[in-house]
């Protein structure tokens, strides 16, 4: 439920505007160059994310221009993880997920479904979260998964590339412990 305020004035407003104080440069964010997946899955790399920290806590910049080309910002979505939850296996045909980890414990798991790849078939498994914050990009047509390895709820952010249709979803699935992909959970 949303309180109401007292106004401020535009005397008080311009007083307030003018106590404020810039923040200094801030080189300490930089963007990591090494993709943690080396090719190994064509079209999908994981890179590093820095923080910037101070005494208040960590900040993440989650997508940003400057790491590059940039597919545009279309939908924005967080998911919550139960302990020992399995997401999996999810598949994408047209969409690139951009998936955030910034805290919890994860594992995530990839596999190369498209014949053509010059990675067909290869699986790929990373642990990644607060100990080791990433961006993860996943071409469409690699399957995909995601294990809560913690005690706790934890979550992770996706920044896909195409809106979510309701009537039409770009996404099929199978289930975590199917035998028609080598991996287990």
């Amino acid at each position: 439920m949303v309180s109401p305020v007292p106004l401020l004035d535009k005397a008080e407003l311009a007083s307030i505007q003018s106590r404020f104080v810039a923040d200094p440069p801030n080189l300490r964010i930089q963007p990591s160059r090494t993709d943690l997946l080396g090719g190994q899955i064509a079209g999908c790399h994981a890179y590093s994310l820095q923080p910037a920290t101070d005494g208040r806590g960590d900040l993440f910049e989650l997508m940003t221009t400057r790491d590059g080309e940039f597919q545009p910002l279309v939908h924005a979505y967080q998911v919550w993880a139960e302990p020992g939850s399995i997401r999996a296996w999810v598949l994408h045909v047209g969409q690139t997920d951009r998936l955030c980890f910034t805290s919890g414990s994860f594992q995530v798991a990839l596999c190369d479904l498209r014949p053509d790849s010059p990675t067909a078939g290869a699986i790929v498994s990373l642990r990644i979260g607060a100990d080791a914050p990433v961006r993860l990009t996943i071409a469409p047509s690699v399957a995909h998964g995601v294990r809560n390895l913690g005690t706790e709820r934890a979550a992770f952010v996706n920044f896909p590339t195409k809106l979510y249709d309701h009537a039409a979803p770009d996404k099929s699935r199978l289930p975590y412990d199917t035998n028609l992909i080598p991996f287990r959970w």
